[in-house]
């Protein structure tokens, strides 16, 4: 079992490098749309300075992923580095081992296509348990040095290349559809990292759980957990049901609580995964 996981890990590895350079040079290079991070880079500078991307990916990987050892551990060390390998030699082989399609000059559309192929590479490394090269282990060090985020150190170097190509192409249409492909990017990252976000955690709040949890249960086919709960304002003993349901359900189960006990309230977030068998019983 142990050696089909990592089968299939590096498996994942190798579509996910595929995809991203298959985003690269069909859609967002031909169309001088750039991405963030280093594909981003590759773009600007094989258009500036007419060096192939893929050597412009690995010479701005490699030495961020080896500067990152220290955060990476072995086992994310060596991924990360064949990750940058691959995608660099897929970047600049693809082209010269396969005739590729003209896909038209529709910009927008190629910002689209390019973001959720580059999205989806990228996801796929992650879900390997690699990275997707050097550009985050760049903005751990920067966010450590400047007391920001990772997420806000993130998007801002995203949000300077994308600036950049404004200069380089001489074309703030460019920057536009890079913010486009960028978010599309996010979005399929996302998705493919977490799932899709169709199931619902509930918290309801309530001082009649007694009434409600037989109701949920007969007309809903819902169970889930109870949990004891003190009042802030009054110090009355209150109970939370805490519930994962599907989104379809979300609406019913509020008219429920609404009807049998009115002074309860609920708090709803996304699920992005959910994992073993006794989830929702």
């Amino acid at each position: 079992m142990k050696n089909l996981q990592i089968l299939l890990d590096y498996l994942f590895i190798l579509l996910g490098c595929a995809s991203l350079a298959f985003g690269i040079v069909m859609f967002l290079a031909p169309s001088q749309v750039p991405a963030g991070g280093p594909p981003g880079l590759a773009i600007l500078g094989n258009y500036a300075l007419g060096v192939s991307p893929g050597i412009i990916l690995f010479l701005v990987n490699a030495p961020l992923v080896l500067a990152g050892y220290r955060f990476l551990g072995n086992k994310l060390f060596i991924r990360s580095l064949i990750v940058v390998t691959l995608t660099a030699l897929f970047t600049d082989s693809l082209p010269v081992l396969f005739e590729l399609p003209d896909l038209g000059d529709n910009r927008l559309l190629n910002a689209l296509y390019g973001g959720v192929l580059v999205g989806l590479g990228i996801g796929l490394m992650f879900k390997s348990g690699s990275s997707s090269g050097g550009w985050s282990i760049l903005a751990r060090l920067i966010a450590n040095k400047m007391n920001l985020s990772l997420g806000q150190c993130l998007f801002f170097m995203d949000a300077a290349v994308i600036l950049l190509s404004a200069v380089v192409f001489q074309d703030f249409e460019a920057a536009m559809l890079g913010g486009v492909a960028v978010f599309v990017t996010g979005r399929m990252v996302d998705l493919i990292v977490s799932g899709s976000s169709d199931i619902k955690v509930v918290h309801i709040s309530c001082w009649k759980a007694d009434r409600l949890k037989p109701i949920i249960e007969q007309q809903m086919g819902i169970s889930g957990s109870v949990v004891k709960a003190t009042s802030m304002k009054s110090g009355g003993e209150k109970e939370i049901l805490f519930l994962i349901i599907e989104k379809t359900q979300l609406v019913p189960i509020r008219k429920l609580v609404e009807k049998h006990d009115p002074e309860a309230y609920l708090v709803v977030m996304n699920a992005m995964e959910v994992y073993g068998t006794g989830a929702r019983v």
